[in-house]
């Protein structure tokens, strides 16, 4: 074997060899699978491949005027169809208004907007703030239209009264509030107490 042969068939194994390395070190890596989280979130287990089981969910936001707004879960579930909503179940939330008292909300389940933070509570729905205390079947908190909507057998106390009612709706800028009924027939019940 001449010189040249020799030296060509180091250079090409050389060249064979930073060509494996490279390929095994950038181009053949296998594909670790990725922890989705938001927030202070953790896939826990996915019941279908289109859809995330999440537990202990955190969300926490924060308006201009300094309002915070949390809502906490103990399970989540994101569907593939549209990932800013979670479906949340045994949910907790908490308004903390700047110069006003802060407001608790509870409910079996709830969907949540992370887009825009719009969020319908239902089932076994309780809010609570000062001495009022809240149930009804549903509460649908509106942020972009600034608009709290209570509806499904609504009863309200407080120290003085409870009131029945079927609808109501608050303006969360102007606190201005309407009562109604699903039948005009029928009338909200007020009863005091003393």
């Amino acid at each position: 074997m001449n010189k040249k042969t020799a030296v060509q068939l180091l250079l090409s194994s050389f060249i064979i060899v930073i060509f494996l390395i490279l390929f095994f070190k950038y181009f053949n890596k296998q594909s670790e699978p990725k922890n989705e989280i938001i927030l202070k979130k953790e896939v826990t287990e996915n019941l279908n491949p289109k859809s995330n089981i999440i537990k202990d969910i955190k969300y926490l936001s924060k308006d201009d005027s300094g309002n915070i707004y949390k809502i906490m879960a103990e399970y989540g579930e994101i569907k593939d169809q549209n990932s800013d909503l979670i479906f949340l179940k045994n949910v907790k939330a908490e308004i903390i208004i700047f110069d006003s008292d802060d407001i608790y909300i509870q409910s079996d389940f709830a969907k949540y907007n992370s887009k825009n933070y719009d969020t319908n509570f239902y089932e076994n729905t309780k809010i609570s703030y000062a001495t009022h205390k809240i149930n009804c079947e549903n509460l649908d908190l509106l942020f972009n239209k600034n608009i709290a909507i209570l509806h499904e057998n609504i009863v309200f106390k407080n120290l003085q009264s409870r009131l029945l009612a079927d609808r109501l709706e608050i303006d969360l800028i102007t606190k201005n509030s309407t009562l109604s009924m699903k039948d005009e027939k029928e009338k909200i019940k007020i009863v005091y107490t003393k």
